[in-house]
This record gives C-alpha cells, sequence and structure tokens, in this order.
C-alpha cells in the first residue's frame, strides 16, 4: 500500500446561518476538519410576532413544549426575555443538541428520541403521556411541517402551533459567490430550503462532484434527491455526529485512491 501523503484539513461548506465559532463550524474542526462559510439562508423573526409573545407569556397553561430546532427554543426564550421555563412543563425535542438548549432553558429530562427526525420523535411521543385534552406548544419554522402536530391531535392532545422564525433564502449571486470564494471540498446541507437555495444558485452537478455531501436530515436528502443529487445523513442531526460521518467517509475515499 501506497503512503498517503500529509494532507490539509477537508474544506467543508457551512451553509447553515452561523457565525466562524457556531455549532457546526466548531465540531468540524474538533474532527481535524476546515469549515467554511456558504450560507444560503438567514434566519428571521416571523412576519408577526404576536402569537409567539402570547404563547410565550401563558406557557404555564400548556403540559407539554415539543421543539424540532434549537432556533425553536431561542426564540421562545427571547419571546419569555429569558425567563426559565415552568417546573412543571414537560420537553420534548428532536435531537440531543436541541435538548441540551431546552435544558440549558429550565427543562428537566426532556425526551428525545432514538433516531432523527420528527417520526420517531412522534413514536416516542406516543405512550409518554395520556395525551387526551393536554395542552402542547409547539414552535416551529414558518415552512416548518406539521408531522408532530397531526399526530398529537390523533392521540386527542390539542397541539398549537405557533412560528417561532421564518428562513429567507439570500441571493443566488450571492451564494454562487460564496461558494466560487471557499472552493469546498465537502458540504453539509442543513435544510430542505437551504438545498433549494443552493442548487437555485450554483446548479446540481458541482454538488454531485463532492465527496461527501451531507443532508442534515431526511427531508433536506430526499429534496436533493428531487434535483437529482445524492446526499449521506447522519444516523443522529447531532452536529458532532454530522462531523463524524464526514470524517469516515473522507478516511474511506482516502484509503481507497491509496490503496
Amino acid at each position: 500500500m501506497k503512503q498517503r501523503p500529509a494532507e490539509k484539513p477537508l474544506r467543508v461548506a457551512v451553509t447553515r446561518d452561523e457565525g466562524a465559532d457556531g455549532p457546526l463550524a466548531e465540531a468540524l474542526r474538533r474532527h481535524g476538519m476546515q469549515p467554511v462559510a456558504c450560507p444560503t439562508i438567514a434566519e428571521m423573526p416571523p412576519l408577526d410576532r404576536a402569537p409567539l409573545l402570547k404563547a410565550a407569556a401563558e406557557l404555564e397553561r400548556f403540559d407539554w413544549l415539543v421543539v424540532a430546532s434549537t432556533r425553536a427554543v431561542t426564540a421562545l426564550m427571547e419571546a419569555r426575555d429569558a425567563k426559565l421555563l415552568p417546573e412543571h412543563l414537560r420537553t420534548a425535542a428532536v435531537g440531543l443538541s436541541t435538548a441540551a438548549a431546552l435544558l440549558a432553558s429550565g427543562a428537566v429530562g426532556p425526551l428525545t428520541a432514538t433516531t432523527a427526525g420528527a417520526g420517531p420523535l412522534a413514536r416516542a411521543l406516543r405512550d409518554a403521556d395520556r395525551w387526551m385534552g393536554k395542552r402542547v406548544l409547539l414552535p416551529r419554522a414558518a415552512e416548518g411541517r406539521h408531522e408532530l402536530a397531526e399526530s398529537l391531535k390523533r392521540w386527542g392532545a390539542i397541539p398549537e402551533e405557533v412560528i417561532a422564525y421564518r428562513t429567507v433564502a439570500r441571493p443566488p449571486d450571492e451564494i454562487a459567490a460564496s461558494w466560487r470564494a471557499v472552493s469546498p471540498q465537502a458540504v453539509v446541507v442543513a435544510s430542505p430550503s437551504a438545498a433549494r437555495a443552493l442548487v437555485a444558485a450554483i446548479g446540481a452537478e458541482p454538488l454531485r462532484k463532492l465527496e461527501p455531501l451531507v443532508a442534515m436530515g431526511s427531508t433536506t436528502a430526499m429534496a436533493l434527491v428531487a434535483v437529482g443529487v445524492r446526499a449521506i445523513t447522519p444516523e443522529r442531526t447531532e452536529f458532532d455526529a454530522i462531523a463524524e460521518l464526514l470524517q469516515r467517509v473522507h478516511a474511506w475515499r482516502g484509503s481507497e485512491t491509496t490503496a
């Protein structure tokens, strides 16, 4: 076997709207990779913030809080002026990062599923309570899906969805300029909206050439498949799990080329 030459860190494009010290970028650095910023969308407040403010002020009337992203937790806590969550409130989160955000906000023992996604969380919630008449707050993105709310409604719960934030695509020329400037070798696509914005800006062909392309969740992977781009997905949507997957695939690809 040929000796593998020393390599520069893998350049991984981060499509999330986060700074250089954001959680995904930090996870990539911990695993020996070089994160390069190529944000495709920006997170914005809801067009009408009144329902979120009302729900945050009246959180004591809910039995459960179910969240699908750390941003939803952040938006809710900002609406509460950082007042900790009520002690009686039971909570559930899609993924460990979101659960950690709930814990930092005063939650006790958030429920999480063994695998990522709204479907697994719905299955975990099914036997977590007697749902008839239980009031459940679900702060979400404006573009978010209704799967959890629909499941809760079928079980007799009273779900209340509020828009916590919305995502807006950056102009395609700005995305394309960022992509050319960072010249990534791999990319993490954070959401279906990020996938659509990225393909609209640079086309599908540059993405097909990357090794690897990671989608944060099955819905994002499906959005990429719809435009002819294959992606791999981690078993969990936690940032370290994504970095570990990138690291393994890159090492495997490298061993193939030097064998």
